[in-house]
């Protein structure tokens, strides 16, 4: 608190007052119980069988579904042998693919060494035969 001297000897210096904060009064606040964490029940879902799914078990034991199991075991098992036969055919056509590559690029080197051979045939005989044109013209100037 501000004494009354204070004031007094502020005001005669014109010196501003201590400013003096009013204190909040605390508040208590009841503590809060926590309650025990439930437990999420969780509910399993069963999924409702298919129409297929109760002829099946409707027929399970009968002489109706044998043939059934067996053409359905049959058609598991050629599934599976088409899988395994599809994977080697991938293997034995990435091979035939890498070679037929290795030949491809072999004829190419051997089609180029023999066009290089040609062109230096076909330079040859051009050669020669303007050699030839060029001796048959002196030969018809000094006759003519």
């Amino acid at each position: 608190m501000i004494d009354k001297v204070e004031v007094k000897q502020a005001l005669e210096k014109k010196v501003p007052a201590k400013k003096v904060e009013a204190k909040k009064p605390e508040v208590k606040k009841p503590a809060v119980k926590k309650a025990p964490a439930r437990k999420v029940r969780v509910k399993k879902v069963v999924p409702e069988k298919t129409v297929f799914e109760k002829i099946e078990d409707t027929f399970e034991d009968s002489v109706i579904a044998v043939p059934f199991k067996a053409a359905n075991k049959t058609f598991m098992a050629s599934l599976g042998l088409f899988s395994y036969v599809q994977k080697e055919f991938d293997k034995k056509f990435n091979e035939i693919d890498k070679r037929f590559n290795k030949y491809a690029k072999d004829g190419e080197k051997v089609f180029d060494k023999w066009e290089d051979k040609v062109e230096d045939f076909r330079k040859d005989v051009e050669q020669k035969v303007d050699e030839t044109r060029d001796k048959v013209r002196d030969t018809f100037k000094k006759a003519a």
